[in-house]
């Protein structure tokens, strides 16, 4: 995206933000640091500048986040607030489709202004302004150049949630998305007042006992394949009764797979367990990639999407079926392949 367009979109972005005296701030179903120290962020600021602000999500804040969370409460709705109208502005963070957000947004449309900050590929451009920007390394690089260059300034609580935001998408730093703007967004937040070693010590060194014996199973069930370049596990949603955790103890997870020496896509296959009142909702694919391989092209063959190297996707079958589909694929994405590129 050219410079010129950039500023545009934050500008208009921070005039609807002034202009607005009610914020409603969406971060995406089964939230991650990304949607969750963006949200934050913009919820801290609003309160700061006296805006009423009410912060919400279809899924609770994992506990490994619950740290940005110090002060703040997250909504959790299964649908629109009632009674939100044209005094108002949504603002939805890290959030590539309607269906992701809250249902009854689209109802909303055209009684009030839809702010969509993303930057996924497949964003889905639902808002009445899009700021959509696949090149940056996650949103939170976008929301700190949004209130580094806005009137109001990053205080120490918002740089913070933004610093996690960032680091939990661009794996602190390490992974191919990360670019010198990734870096000078990372110096705005430390003039602010970021602690790396404490915003590191707040996600590292947080697991439960649960966890690390959900993480566990899976590990014990490691399948590697194609000439040792895809790597599977897989979780049942006994795996999750039976450790006592929810289906936020899985995030990167998967990762864990990329460690493996050669592997260059690999797969997590979860059955989580239904949420009250719902049917079984099919396992939860995460898929990571490595150059030439691209996760979001093995995840669309099941109508998923995200990230060229990190994407997701659901499969209305049991963890067997899902197991056998999602390494057919993988094996077939990898076929013809030889060497490094």
């Amino acid at each position: 995206m050219a410079r010129e367009e950039r500023n545009g979109l934050r500008e208009a972005v921070l005039e609807l933000l002034r202009e607005k005296d009610k914020w409603l701030v969406i971060s995406h179903e089964k939230p991650d640091g990304d949607t969750l120290g963006c949200g934050a962020a913009l919820t801290r600021l609003g309160g700061r500048i006296s805006k009423d602000v009410l912060f919400a999500c279809m899924d609770p804040c994992p506990d490994k986040y619950s740290f940005l969370l110090d002060g703040l409460n997250l909504a959790v709705l299964d649908r629109m607030p009632e009674n939100f109208g044209h005094d108002g502005v949504i603002i939805c963070v890290d959030t590539s489709t309607m269906a992701r957000s809250l249902p009854g947004l689209a109802g909303l449309r055209g009684t009030c202004p839809i702010i969509n900050i993303d930057h996924h590929t497949d964003n889905e451009r639902y808002g009445d302004l899009n700021w959509i920007e696949p090149e940056a390394s996650a949103t939170g690089e976008m929301v700190t150049e949004l209130l580094s260059s806005s009137p109001w300034g990053l205080t120490g609580g918002e740089a913070s949630a933004l610093y996690v935001a960032m680091i939990s998408d661009n794996g602190s730093f390490s992974f191919a998305s990360t670019t010198l703007r990734s870096h000078r967004c990372a110096m705005k937040l430390l003039e602010a007042g970021v602690s790396p070693n404490l915003a590191a010590e707040e996600l590292e060194s947080n697991l439960s006992p649960g966890v690390l014996s959900l993480w566990g199973r899976a590990m014990t069930r490691t399948v590697i394949f194609a000439d040792s370049r895809c790597a599977v596990y897989w979780l049942s949603k006994e795996d999750f009764l039976e450790t006592g955790t929810s289906r936020g103890a899985t995030e990167n997870l998967v990762n864990f797979l990329m460690r493996i020496k050669g592997v260059k896509l690999a797969a997590l296959c979860s059955e989580f367990p239904p949420k009250d009142g719902e049917a079984d909702a099919g396992v939860r694919v995460s898929i990571r990639s490595r150059p030439p391989f691209k996760a979001r092209e093995v995840a669309a063959e099941f109508g998923g999407g995200g990230h060229d190297l990190a994407s997701g996707c659901t499969i209305a079958a049991s963890v067997e079926e899902t197991l056998s589909l999602i390494r057919d694929e993988m094996e077939r994405h990898v076929s013809g392949y030889s060497g490094d590129r």
